[in-house]
């Protein structure tokens, strides 16, 4: 018989916060953003019904293709409104990850 040791699951190595600021929510990601990380951000109730007006990914050392997924989606409402949401601070590799993948154009970069 096997016992499940819920102590043995790796915690996620990256969180997702929306916090408010006097522009806007900002959509604030730290540590590694990978598909365990959004997969926990897309189970919890987030809706303020306010898009984020920036993406502070000062603190972010890993995003993957999810992660980035889930930056343009959670961004889209505030591009249809007319606004260019911010990427505040990306790293090189997350700067290219956006870029390779053809997401540049949707934001405002600000290093």
């Amino acid at each position: 018989m096997q016992i499940f040791d819920a102590s043995a699951v790796a915690q996620p190595l990256g969180d997702i916060e929306l916090v408010d600021e006097a522009a806007g929510p900002v959509l604030r990601l730290r540590g590694e953003v990978d598909s365990a990380v959004v997969a926990i951000w897309d189970a919890t109730e987030r809706s303020t019904g306010r898009a984020p007006v920036a993406v502070d990914l000062s603190g972010t050392t890993f995003l993957d293709a999810r992660g980035l997924r889930l930056v343009v989606r959670e961004t889209e409402s505030a591009r249809r409104s007319g606004h260019l949401p911010e990427l505040r601070r990306p790293s090189a590799s997350i700067r290219r990850l956006v870029d390779l993948a053809g997401a540049g154009p949707l934001f405002a970069t600000v290093a």
